[in-house]
């Protein structure tokens, strides 16, 4: 009860074990991030973020978002692969700047980009639930047969079914992208309890 499982008592404990994993992972999340600030407070924060190869063995590595995706790409060879390998970098390339910035001149951060992607601000905690996690991105490459001629299109979020569909006409280029990717999550509405 103390970890938020009420249900029944039986045989299979796996839904009791998730819940007491589940529980503590939470727990541990705000102590983190306190370590997070003392680190800030003696610029070790800083000396981690330059020499990140050096020190990485003294801490346990993160998830990088997108080990967790699954793309939906056209045929090998195609132009609109083409375009859709171009933008999968561009993704790459902005997750990378935040997580090296740790918050970008528009103030989104990692939890922000999940949060708006995917309904909640960080990757499942329980193993079982990771494991089945996956971010689904398709691509829109006939927005102008829908909408005639227009200027922008936004990628489309479906956080119920964890999925992105990114308009390949607007991101040509990773200042577009970027632009694009910073106004969409600044301006959406995001899945909090505020």
């Amino acid at each position: 009860l103390a970890s938020g499982y009420t249900g029944p008592i039986i045989h299979e404990r796996k839904a009791i074990i998730d819940a007491i994993i589940l529980h503590s992972a939470v727990r541990i999340i705000p102590m983190l991030q306190q370590v997070r600030d003392g680190l800030k407070l003696y610029s070790f924060h800083d000396l981690l973020t330059e020499h990140s190869e050096t020190c990485q063995q003294l801490f346990v590595p993160g998830h990088f978002l997108l080990m967790y995706h699954l793309l939906i790409y056209n045929e090998k060879g195609s132009l609109r692969r083409h375009r859709e390998c171009r933008i999968i970098n561009f993704l790459q390339a902005f997750i990378q700047k935040l997580e090296d910035e740790g918050e970008s001149a528009d103030f989104i951060t990692i939890c922000k980009l999940f949060q708006w992607l995917t309904g909640q601000a960080h990757i499942p905690l329980i193993e079982t639930q990771r494991k089945e996690f996956k971010i689904r991105i398709e691509f829109d490459h006939d927005c102008d047969a829908r909408y005639g001629d227009h200027i922008i299109c936004y990628p489309v979020i479906n956080a119920c079914a964890v999925s992105i569909t990114f308009p390949t006409k607007h991101l040509g280029t990773y200042q577009e992208f970027q632009d694009t990717m910073s106004q969409a999550i600044n301006n959406s509405k995001e899945f909090g309890r505020h």
